[in-house]
This record gives structure tokens, C-alpha cells and sequence, in this order.
């Protein structure tokens, strides 16, 4: 009875250090990806910085480690992460008007999350829940998303944007990118208005501008 004790003992030993064995060697463990960045004037870029490093600003798709620290400056900008990985939650860092706000990675991915969703569909299979409807996975720059009732807001990562609701791209070279309900991906480059319509439909938002796709 002892010997069996102690190999199941052994067995769960062995599992812990496996499993922490797998988590040390995944590179992107405990790590945050930018979804998101909203950035009001040069001098306030959300910056990041690792180690004895300088800061360097924060880019879209950029992963940070747990250790490094995210600094922003300026009240009025904000930034979102996701934990590499896993894209239904979301987290978000605010500037404040009191000064500096600065947080680890690891801050950041024990703070209070937002849960978000995306469709599971697929060419010819669309996810039902989401017919008519484009969800954010991206964005670059302050997008502002009007419904069909014409209330406003700032777009943010996982907003759910409905088939008769408008949206526009403030300054040049700002992107934002939607999934539709066969998780097909369109990215779309500002300055720009648009429908949501006008996407669902494939239609050439470009047209009419010296703007590439």
C-alpha cells in the first residue's frame, strides 16, 4: 500500500513538473498580444520596456512579456491586451490625468478583464449568431462606430458592429479590422466613413480615393 502511495505520489510530482516544464518552454506563456491602441498626439505614444531597455513605443500585434512594463502618458490614450493566445478576453490600460500610468505585463493580466466573442463560422458556414454583424479583432487609431439610432461611441476590441450602423476612420493611415460571420477578415485604412453594409458587401470602400486597400 506504501509503494502504491508513494508511486501515485511520484506520478502527480511528475505531471506538476512536466506541465511547469511546458509552460517555461512555450515563449509566448504568460505573455500579452496589443489588440488594440489609441494614441491622441505624438508625444503620447503608449510605450513598453524590457529589462534595462528603453522605452519604445507600442505597436498593434506586438507581444509583451509578463516582466516588462507598459507606460502611458498622456489621460486621453489607452491601449488594449489580450493574453497570447486566448482572444475572448480582453484588457485594457487608461492614461490618467494625474500623471504617468505604469504596469508589468504581469499587472495587466491580473487586472479585471472583458469578456468578448467572435464567430465560428466558415466559408459557406456562417455562424448565425452573427448574420449582418462585423466584430473587431483590430485597430490602429480612434475609430468612433454610430448605430442605427445615431448614438456614438469609440470603438474597442470585440465590439459587435451591426449590418445598418456607420463607422469612421479619423486620421490617415489608422486600421481597423473585422471578422464577418464566416470568419472572413477585412481590413479597413483611414481616413475613411463607411456602412458596415458596405463591407458585408465587399464593396470597393476605395473607389473614389488615392488609397490603397
Amino acid at each position: 500500500m506504501r509503494n502504491s502511495s508513494r508511486s501515485i505520489l511520484s506520478s502527480i510530482f511528475l505531471c506538476i513538473v512536466s506541465a511547469a516544464a511546458a509552460f517555461a518552454a512555450d515563449p509566448a506563456a504568460g505573455t500579452l498580444t496589443c489588440v488594440g491602441l489609441y494614441s491622441e498626439t505624438s508625444d503620447g505614444y503608449v510605450s513598453v520596456k524590457s529589462g534595462k531597455a528603453d522605452w519604445t513605443p507600442v505597436k498593434v500585434g506586438d507581444v509583451v512579456p509578463a516582466a516588462a512594463e507598459v507606460r502611458i502618458t498622456v489621460d486621453r490614450d489607452w491601449v488594449e491586451f489580450i493574453a497570447t493566445g486566448k482572444p475572448n478576453a480582453v484588457f485594457e490600460l487608461i492614461g490618467s490625468e494625474s500623471g504617468a500610468v505604469t504596469k508589468t505585463g504581469a499587472d495587466i493580466l491580473k487586472s479585471k478583464s472583458r469578456a468578448v466573442s467572435f464567430p465560428k463560422g466558415a466559408a459557406g458556414k456562417p455562424d448565425a449568431k452573427y448574420k449582418d454583424k462585423l466584430v473587431v479583432t483590430q485597430y490602429l487609431g480612434r475609430q468612433v462606430y454610430f448605430d442605427a439610432a445615431g448614438n456614438s461611441r469609440d470603438i474597442k476590441y470585440g465590439d459587435v458592429l451591426e449590418i445598418k450602423g456607420k463607422v469612421r476612420i479619423i486620421a490617415i493611415n489608422n486600421t481597423l479590422t473585422l471578422m464577418n460571420a464566416s470568419s472572413a477578415v477585412t481590413t479597413v485604412i483611414g481616413p475613411l466613413n463607411f456602412t458596415v453594409e458596405q463591407v458585408l458587401k465587399n464593396e470597393n470602400l476605395y473607389k473614389f480615393l488615392n488609397v490603397q486597400k
